[in-house]
């Protein structure tokens, strides 16, 4: 079994709910390692990024931007910064932390004959709810044979 790690480094021009579709560069690292069978790991490591599956369009972008407004509105009223000197203790990051949450920072994508086995429109996406446009690191592990 093999194993490769890559960093790949993002910013986002804005600083609203941000969505960036990385399939193509993911696939490229399946196709560059070489491994014809295995999985690939797909994580960021920013408190405040997700990792998911999509149908990456402008409509779907913009349903999901909206539903997370929604599901964990900016409002000034969450519970998690009273009382924590950490991260967001000003409460301008928590909720992100809920956002971050609820999606998951990693997914796996298998894939057979050096190609991700993804569905006809799912495309493999980085979301970010940071405030700021600092870069973001998605680091993927490529497993296999």
């Amino acid at each position: 079994m093999k194993i490769k790690t890559t960093v790949l480094h993002y910013t986002k021009p804005t600083s609203d709910v941000f969505l960036t579709d990385v399939t193509r560069q993911t696939e490229h690292l399946i196709v560059d390692s070489k491994m014809e069978d295995g999985i690939a790991i797909i994580h960021t490591d920013h408190q405040n990024c997700c990792i998911t599956t999509m149908e990456y369009e402008p409509g779907s972008i913009h349903d999901m931007q909206e539903a997370l407004k929604k599901l964990n509105p900016h409002n000034g009223h969450n519970g998690h910064h009273e009382g924590n000197s950490g991260n967001g203790a000003n409460g301008n990051g928590t909720h992100q932390d809920v956002r971050t949450t609820l999606i998951g920072t990693s997914i796996t994508v298998p894939f057979k004959d050096n190609r991700e086995l993804l569905g006809k429109w799912q495309k493999v996406v980085l979301v970010d709810f940071d405030a700021s446009k600092e870069e973001k690191r998605v680091i993927v592990q490529v497993i296999g044979e």
